[in-house]
Parts: structure tokens; C-alpha cells; sequence
């Protein structure tokens, strides 16, 4: 009866320690798998961004379509300004300016270039360069990214199969009355952390809400009922 009674008070004295243990590593391993999605999921929102603002400069309005969003990103140019050369002190002195300078070079009339002093001798060619190179938008906007794919942007890390971010545009109306184009994407905590202890997720979830003001439980860029930028939430 004595070994049946040392027997069972080691399994509890284990089971104890391991129960310990677990409060304890559990929020742990909790959190640092909850800092791994977290960083991915931004990271993605971040390159959801990029190309928002890109298309918006080029087309004048956000997009609430990961299909159009994605079709720039692929087919889509970007113009970049290549820039070489300056003019001298003695030239901008004598009352020459880049616009004047530009529209000399531009003729391509070499002798007219000579003739106003705007020929570089050493480069046998004119002194100023200015112009702009159309690139693939995928290589301007996600440099030496070469696991990045274009198609994936729209689908959140993580979370099960198929899942996308929430994208959507409006228009706000400023404190000056101006009118202004919003866009946001964001997801749920519960999309990517949906398959982690459910205790934990709930708790970290009712952080969030019980700050102040209106908090999405959740990753997110932009906003549609406040211009902020375009900021994500974790900045």
C-alpha cells in the first residue's frame, strides 16, 4: 500500500511540475509564435501598401480589387528620373537655368549644344541628363525581393488556405472641407492566430479592445473612417 501511495504522489509531484511549467512556457511559446505571424503578416500589408500608393500615383485612385492591384503589379511601368550632371556656378550666374539648359539638349542639335556651353567633353556628350526610365513596377516597388510573388499579396500568412486580407476605398472629407481617397486591408487575429491556444488569443484580443478609442482586434493599413496616412496599426 505504501509503494501504491509513493508511486501515485510521484505522478502527482510530475504532473504538478509539468502543469507549473506549462503556465509559465506556455505564454511564452504563445508569444513568440504570435511575434513570428505577426511580422509576416505585416510585412505583407506593408507590400499591399507599396503598391497602392504606387498605383494611385499613376492612375489617381486606390483600388478595392487584389485583381487590379495584382495586374499592376505585373504588367505595370513605373517611371524612375535618371539625373547626371549639374550646371556651374558661371553658367547659373550668366543666367542659364535647367529648364533653358533642357530644352537646348533636347533639340539634339549638337552644334547648338556646343554653341551654349553645354557640352562635356570629357563624356563627348551633352552635360546634362535628364530623363525618365520606365521599369517593370514589380522591380521598382519590391527590389531584390526575389521570393516575392505578385499573386500572393492578397492571401494573409498564416491563416487557413484561400484566406485574403479585407480591401476596400472611400473618400473622406477633411477637417478643411478638402476631399480626400482612404483605403484599408486588415485581418483578424482570429484569420492567422485562429489555430493557437484559444485562451491566450482571447485574451490578447480583449486587449485590444479595451483601449481606448475604437481598436481593430487585428492587423491593419489605412483606414476608411480616418485619413492617417495610410499608417498600419502596429506603427
Amino acid at each position: 500500500m505504501k509503494v501504491v501511495m509513493r508511486v501515485l504522489l510521484a505522478i502527482a509531484i510530475v504532473l504538478l511540475a509539468w502543469v507549473s511549467w506549462k503556465s509559465i512556457q506556455g505564454p511564452i511559446d504563445f508569444n513568440a509564435e504570435v511575434a513570428k505571424r505577426d511580422q509576416a503578416v505585416i510585412q505583407r500589408l506593408m507590400d499591399i501598401r507599396t503598391a497602392q500608393v504606387a498605383l494611385r500615383s499613376q492612375t489617381g485612385s486606390y483600388t478595392a480589387s487584389f485583381d487590379t492591384l495584382i495586374n499592376f503589379i505585373k504588367t505595370g511601368k513605373i517611371a524612375t528620373l535618371v539625373r547626371e550632371g549639374d550646371l556651374t556656378e558661371s553658367q547659373l550666374e550668366s543666367g542659364m537655368t535647367e529648364v533653358k539648359a533642357m530644352e537646348i539638349i533636347r533639340t539634339g542639335n549638337e552644334a547648338k549644344i556646343k554653341e551654349a556651353g553645354l557640352w562635356d567633353n570629357e563624356k563627348n556628350a551633352p552635360q546634362l541628363v535628364r530623363d525618365s526610365i520606365f521599369s517593370p513596377a514589380v522591380e521598382v516597388l519590391y527590389p531584390n525581393r526575389t521570393n516575392f510573388y505578385p499573386d500572393s499579396i492578397k492571401f494573409v500568412p498564416y491563416a487557413p488556405a484561400g484566406t485574403t486580407f479585407q480591401m476596400g476605398v472611400d473618400s473622406l472629407i477633411t477637417a478643411s472641407g478638402y476631399p480626400i481617397q482612404v483605403f484599408e486591408a486588415k485581418t483578424p487575429f482570429t484569420d492567422y492566430l485562429g489555430d493557437l491556444d484559444k485562451k491566450l488569443l482571447g485574451q490578447k484580443i480583449q486587449e485590444v479592445l479595451d483601449r481606448p478609442g475604437k481598436r481593430f482586434p487585428g492587423m491593419q493599413v489605412g483606414s476608411l473612417e480616418v485619413a492617417n496616412n495610410n499608417a498600419g496599426n502596429w506603427e
